[in-house]
């Protein structure tokens, strides 16, 4: 059947369109693949929650994207948004706009993951009246926000598990329809992966743990422990290690030896020039650096003491392997067999285990190493081991 006709007044080329949009849509179908197979993993909540954040750029664009955990009561507890935490601006939301003034134009968070609905649409905020409200102009803007796609994760029995929100700045463009369609088939995924740790607070029992992708951050404080300076994510890391951000844990954050891995870091530095120390929890496994810093010239005259604090996240080598794999451009069905493959599967088991053909297999196995350039498992594995 020929449909040039719809489009010839418009001076469009349908059969371009066409290829157009069977690109775009199989780019989408290998993300959302990527996304099920990340969700797929056996990792505590806030171990994959980072990771399928960062994923959802390559689905759906956006500038920054946050996670809202709910208790078993609905109840906003842990959040973990990507990029810098403004503590000022949290803790004003949290003290005049959570669950109160934001209801004067948009649904509270308590009634968003109470109701039935699964998606809220960046279009009920794309209005005059959210953009002249002290919301938006307290909280959104000075954090760069301007549009948001809201989804609502829910575990079998319909209890809301939490918010999942991405966010575009100004000058960008609204969320449209067919991303939050998008979104929502993002939902069940995480739905099944959400459901199962359900935010426990004790930690994994991950052996193997590398470096995560978040940069390492800085604090400089006084012999007393109290922060002078901060590079910009240092204190989201620090939350995060601490408790994890959330309404509690917004209390201002002047001594950083209240944080429970700091503990006896500073009486170890009266005895050292170098102090180090690690915390574990369900965000991950958290590194401590501290030093302390000597004037840089003799002339130099001070009778302040400073002490400079490195702070990293580690995450397990299993979910870093994960994300190096699903970062390669290959079909799902090469993603499947070249995963099965560095589990040290032979292709029968490989071809058992995915109920295809061996020949399936073997065909795979050839496409992913000329996309990848390697000819051995043992050439596979370096190429998608964390650096």
């Amino acid at each position: 059947m020929n449909i040039g006709f719809l489009f010839e007044p418009f001076g469009l080329d349908y059969r371009r369109i066409s290829v157009l949009g069977f690109a775009a849509m199989n780019k989408q179908s290998r993300q959302l693949s990527k996304l099920r197979d990340l969700c797929a993993l056996d990792l505590p909540a806030g171990l994959l929650i980072p990771a399928v954040l960062e994923h959802l750029h390559a689905l759906i664009p956006s500038a920054r994207n946050l996670f809202d955990c709910c208790d078993e009561q609905g109840r906003l507890s842990q959040y973990y948004i990507e990029g810098p935490v403004d503590e000022a601006i949290a803790k004003h939301y949290f003290e005049e706009f959570h669950n109160r003034r934001e209801a004067e134009v948009m649904l509270p968070f308590a009634h968003a993951v109470a109701g039935n609905a699964c998606i809220h649409s960046a279009a009920q905020l794309n209005t005059r009246a959210f953009f002249n409200s002290a919301l938006y102009w307290d909280i959104w803007r000075p954090q760069g926000f301007r549009f948001r796609a809201e989804a609502i994760v829910r575990a079998a029995n319909g209890r809301a598990l939490g918010s999942l929100v991405l966010y575009r700045g100004p000058g960008e463009r609204c969320f449209k329809p067919a991303e939050e369609v998008l979104l929502a088939q993002v939902l069940p995924y995480l739905n099944r992966a959400l459901s199962r740790d359900a935010y426990a607070p004790t930690a994994t029992a991950q052996a193997l743990w590398t470096l995560s992708a978040d940069p390492a951050e800085t604090l400089l404080t006084d012999a007393g422990g109290t922060i002078l300076h901060a590079s910009e994510g240092a204190v989201r890391l620090l939350l995060l290690a601490k408790a994890g951000l959330g309404p509690v844990s917004m209390a201002t954050l002047q001594r950083p030896s209240q944080h429970p891995a700091l503990d006896g870091l500073q009486e170890a530095l009266s005895r050292a020039d170098k102090a180090s120390c690690r915390h574990q929890n369900h965000w991950g496994l958290f590194e401590f650096t501290a030093q302390r810093l000597k004037p840089y010239a003799a002339e130099v005259q001070t009778s302040e003491a400073l002490i400079q604090i490195q702070l990293r996240r580690f995450e397990p080598m299993a979910l870093a392997q994960e994300r190096k794999l699903l970062a390669l451009d290959l079909s799902p069905g090469q993603t499947s067999v070249c995963r099965l493959l560095l589990q040290g599967k032979s292709h029968a088991e490989v071809a058992l285990q995915l109920g295809v053909a061996p020949s399936t297999v073997a065909d795979h196995t050839r496409k992913l190493y000329k996309i990848l350039q390697v000819r051995s498992v043992q050439e596979l594995a370096m190429r998608v081991r964390p650096s």
